[in-house]
């Protein structure tokens, strides 16, 4: 049973009248004290329902630098891989993490295997275990936004260029270029005949 306070205006030829009255009524059921006979108070009718806030629209937007990484982590060996979002609001974004398209994380929730992934305090997530089942590729995005960075997993030591194929190329392309300059100094060279 609900009562209701309520305050009317009827216009009676040009003069308007306050009516003030105490209305009882149940949810649902018809008022005998309301002025309309076809009036009915029902909690749940869409105007005694208020409409839930939208939430507020992000004002900043997050970026990554890099579209995409590529990790190398030793086969059993535990892997963190970050998420380096920038303009990042925790109280704005949420970051969602993947792997092959399929949602590991939702938000501090891990939805995959959680003997295989957790979440660091910064959101990047740590491969406890590197395997086949966990090397590939992995995303991590930022929503409403959707900003995203693809990372590879792989299992394996990472490349390392060989620095004397390195030195020795960079020496022999100076000696060719001074030797090449010096033939056409001289003029022993001409450089129509190459073009």
């Amino acid at each position: 049973m609900y009562i209701v306070r309520a305050f009317f205006l009827q216009e009676n030829s040009g003069s308007i009248i306050f009516v003030l009255a105490d209305v009882a009524q149940k949810s649902g059921e018809k008022s005998t004290d309301s002025t309309d006979p076809d009036y009915f108070y029902d909690e749940s009718s869409p105007e005694n329902i208020k409409a839930p806030s939208k939430p507020p629209q992000p004002t900043i937007t997050p970026y990554f630098e890099e579209a995409k990484k590529t990790v190398y982590a030793k086969k059993n060996a535990t892997v963190t891989l970050t998420c380096p979002v920038k303009d990042y609001d925790e109280s704005q974004h949420q970051i969602v993490w993947f792997k092959n398209n399929n949602t590991i994380t939702t938000g501090q929730e891990i939805v995959a295997d959680a003997t295989l992934y957790h979440l660091d305090k910064d959101m990047n997530l740590v491969v406890d275990h590197v395997s086949e089942k966990t090397a590939g590729d992995y995303s991590c995005t930022v929503l409403p936004h959707k900003a995203k960075m693809d990372i590879h997993l792989v299992i394996g030591e990472e490349p390392v260029a060989d620095n004397k194929q390195i030195m020795v190329s960079a020496s022999a392309l100076l000696l060719l270029s001074t030797l090449l300059a010096r033939e056409l100094s001289f003029g022993i060279l001409r450089l129509d005949t190459f073009f």
